[in-house]
């Protein structure tokens, strides 16, 4: 039995789910459609749904380059602003990126630039952050950032875990 028809089968499981973090994994409206028992985030505080973005930078949007974890009517919510709409995040808003200090061989967090804003029509987050996008062009496209999506807005999901497990608390 997968975790999808387990839920399913099980609608106590959301009841103890705080979020499932699936940043870089498409999450469709079809997806959505087929599992009415899944539900998206919709802000920064609401639990039992699922929180999931991929981001990219604007190279990748305007060619509208082909990413292999970029499905047609794929959903993102904005890691720093936590709307689904377009609503540009300013770099301010980002709490800062975790990144490797080579000099210093340990990560250390920084302001990298890192603003953010949904784009509805390709489902994803697009970024002007100071940081290496892929090397694997052929899989992900020119500018994409889907092997640090994590580190890039370290500090506000690590915030935004707290304010949903305080949610869940009350």
């Amino acid at each position: 039995m997968s975790a999808i028809d387990y839920s399913k089968d099980h609608p106590e499981y959301y009841e103890r789910m705080v979020a499932a973090y699936l940043i870089g994994f498409s999450v469709t409206k079809e997806d959505l459609e087929t599992y009415p028992h899944l539900k998206f985030a919709t802000g920064e505080s609401d639990t039992g749904c699922i929180v999931s973005w991929n981001t990219e930078g604007q190279k990748n949007v305007e060619t509208n380059a082909h990413n292999v974890v970029v499905m047609p009517n794929t959903i993102s919510i904005n890691p720093l602003n936590w709307k689904l709409d377009d609503t540009y995040a300013p770099a301010s808003e980002n709490l800062g990126s975790l990144v490797f200090n080579e000099k210093a061989e340990e990560y250390e967090i920084k302001d990298i630039g890192a603003d953010a804003q949904v784009v509805p029509g390709r489902g994803v987050v697009v970024t002007n952050a100071n940081f290496p996008a892929s090397e694997m062009t052929e899989y992900f496209g020119p500018d994409s950032f889907h092997e640090d999506e994590y580190q890039i807005y370290y500090n506000n999901i690590k915030d935004n875990v707290a304010k949903r497990i305080a949610a869940y608390k009350r």
